[in-house]
């Protein structure tokens, strides 16, 4: 039982990192690909929001709640398998 808690926390935990770099891969995408771009494009954001009223601050964090959960969503969806085959191996060795 607690071999396939750690399979699943394992599985989460890779869906949850994948999310948040597909996130960072936008990000850098919006930069031109370089450091110094993603910096700028991350410091207009920042001055934007800040200047926001409270109800477009709210409606940008679930647009970036969205976004992740979409990206978690469709990892988890690619890496069931995986998960499915970590699960009954865990189930056969009762």
């Amino acid at each position: 039982m607690a071999a396939n808690g750690l399979r699943l926390s394992g599985w989460l935990a890779v869906n949850a990192l994948v999310a948040l770099g597909l996130l960072a891969a936008i990000t850098g995408a919006l930069g031109g690909f370089s450091l110094r771009g993603t910096m700028l494009q991350l410091a207009n954001l920042a001055a934007h929001f800040e200047t926001a009223p409270p109800a477009r601050q709210h409606d940008f964090g679930v647009l970036i709640a969205a976004l992740w959960s979409a990206g978690f969503a469709g990892t988890g969806f690619f890496r069931r398998a995986s998960l499915l085959r970590a699960l009954e191996q865990g189930s056969d060795a009762r």
